[in-house]
């Protein structure tokens, strides 16, 4: 997997669940926690992407 979009999908999903695992203590928080950051992740990360798009492009 060499493109951006992968590796960015790739580290998110490798983040989310360790932070996940340190955060919260039971296993339904954990997940739910794991699954909000992991939406952060790629929707911040398109976001920044399209600001920068629109400032620089």
């Amino acid at each position: 997997m060499t493109s951006h979009l992968g590796m960015m999908l790739l580290f998110a999903a490798l983040v989310s669940p360790v932070f996940a695992a340190l955060h919260r203590d039971d296993l339904p928080s954990g997940r739910a926690f794991a699954l909000k950051l992991f939406a952060a992740l790629i929707g911040g990360a398109f976001v920044l992407s399209w600001v920068l798009y629109l400032i620089f492009g």
